[in-house]
């Protein structure tokens, strides 16, 4: 079942220069930390001026959506996913 969220989250992130990628790595969220297993997808948007990162990443129970905001540098959880409830 997917449920919007759109709560802000700390989200620690990999940059990697050799291969010039950026990947959320673990993201807390309402005080649980998630480790990311996979990266499902990654694709960049404009709002207005606004350049917005949104990611699809899993962990090993959860499926999130997160948006990176590069004006700001907020990560917002938008949409989670559990399988287990479907």
């Amino acid at each position: 079942m997917n449920e919007a969220v759109n709560e802000k989250v700390s989200v620690v992130t990999i940059f990697n220069t050799e291969k010039g990628t950026v990947m959320p790595w673990k993201l807390r969220w309402r005080g649980r930390d998630y480790c990311v297993t996979r990266l499902g997808f990654h694709h960049t948007l404009r709002q207005g001026k606004t350049l917005l990162h949104i990611f699809s990443v899993t962990t090993h129970s959860l499926a999130f959506k997160l948006k990176l905001d590069t004006d700001t540098l907020h990560w917002t959880l938008e949409e989670v996913y559990d399988p287990s409830t479907s």
